[in-house]
């Protein structure tokens, strides 16, 4: 019965189907003891045998890891999207690997339910602030489907949490620009008139003309941001059109790639990372290009470097809907938190520095979301939540 119980509901899990009674049935069930054996024989069924899961180990997660690395390689090295049950039943080892390791060592603590029940803030969804260059706001959280405005040959329209603008003829008309803006706990994707796609990730923006002319495609970013851009040709057809973005202190040119811009003013550094095609990005005198897996960091010192060794998976998580840790602090978790939940996070005594793993679906409220770090040896209480004038403040601190 506990055996089909749980196959039931990992199946769920992985077919995304499980509500959030049953996935979070589905991780009590995974971290109690009694169920590691059974648990053991669904992954490796799912793995077919390749990832080794001998548990608890010191090892676990370097192994889980490598597995990981070694899927996203394509034929040739490129970089390619895990699968969706591989994300899955990841995150679940995850879990499994690092609450077993921490029931293995001393000083273990647990948020009780009373602190949990502060930190009891939803996710984030859809939504963002549309204001065109007359001035009109539109709150898109409350529009209805269907279309939204119109400037000159340009049709606004909303569909689901896809913004399209649609050019209808040649625009001659002077250059009017727009801005789509996502608050703290809000993410939106859009769709340029030239067909670029893009995905704004929460607090963040982007500043772009409602139809692109003179040959020129120019736009201007906050946060973070994700582009698709269109292959875009001049009239002749011998050339493709640049796609310049701004973000922070650089400029961005691309002819047609999939990057992602991470230029959040809380940062400590403003990066592009190449998922496909070809980029340069510009910092006053200084230029760097980039290939596929490759990543620009503008430091604080001002000097543009290239970090040849990026996880695009845990970059692009956000997309993809997760929180994705391998390389990150509990200080910049802790931002991600913060952006994603509308909630102001007060660390109080002196912030860890070792790196935390964990891979925790966004759609799951901030108080699982902490829990699920309590398991990866992360170690830290909620002292107490306030309500501000400015919103939800958090405040915790490491035991």
């Amino acid at each position: 019965m506990q055996q089909e119980r749980l196959q039931f509901l990992f199946d769920r899990y992985v077919s995304r189907e499980a509500s959030n009674a049953e996935e979070r049935e589905l991780m009590e069930m995974v971290v109690a003891p009694a169920n590691k054996g059974l648990l053991m024989n669904i992954l490796r069924t799912y793995m077919h045998d390749e990832l080794p899961l001998s548990l608890p180990s010191d090892t676990a997660e370097e192994t889980l890891l490598a597995f990981i690395r070694e899927e996203r390689k394509g034929p040739q090295g490129g970089v390619v999207r895990m699968r969706w049950w591989m994300i899955a039943a990841a995150s679940i080892i995850v879990l499994l690997a690092t609450f077993l390791l921490s029931q293995s060592r001393r000083h273990t603590a647990v948020v009780t339910r009373h602190e949990l029940a502060a930190a009891d803030v939803p996710a984030g969804h859809s939504g963002a602030v549309l204001t065109l260059g007359n001035g009109q706001v539109i709150q898109l959280d409350a529009a209805g489907n269907g279309a939204l405005a119109a400037q000159g040959k340009v049709t606004i329209s909303k569909s689901a949490d896809v913004v399209s603008y649609k050019l209808s003829g040649h625009e001659s008309g002077p250059v009017v620009y727009n801005t789509l803006s996502t608050p703290r706990g809000r993410h939106m994707s859009m769709v340029l008139a030239d067909g670029t796609q893009v995905w704004l990730n929460a607090a963040s923006s982007i500043r772009f003309p409602s139809a692109f002319t003179n040959g020129t495609r120019h736009v201007e970013v906050t946060g973070e941001v994700y582009f698709e851009v269109a292959k875009v040709f001049s009239p002749d057809g011998k050339h493709r059109l640049p796609f310049t973005v701004a973000a922070g202190n650089t400029s961005i040119e691309v002819l047609g790639t999939h990057f992602n811009v991470n230029a959040y003013t809380d940062e400590p550094t403003v990066s592009t990372t190449l998922l496909e095609g070809a980029v340069k990005v510009r910092k006053e005198r200084q230029e760097v290009g980039l290939l596929p897996g490759q990543q620009s960091v503008l430091g604080q010192d001002g000097h543009l470097t290239v970090n040849t060794h990026v996880n695009t998976a845990e970059i692009m998580a956000w997309k993809e809907g997760y929180f994705h840790f391998e390389s990150t602090t509990l200080a910049a978790a802790l931002r991600q938190f913060s952006r994603w939940y509308d909630v102001d996070i007060v660390f109080e005594g002196k912030l860890p520095e070792d790196k935390i793993f964990a891979i925790i679906k966004r759609s799951n409220s901030l108080s699982t979301v902490l829990k699920a770090l309590q398991t990866t040896n992360t170690h830290f209480k909620i002292d107490k939540e306030l309500t501000t004038g400015a919103g939800k403040k958090l405040i915790i601190s490491m035991n």
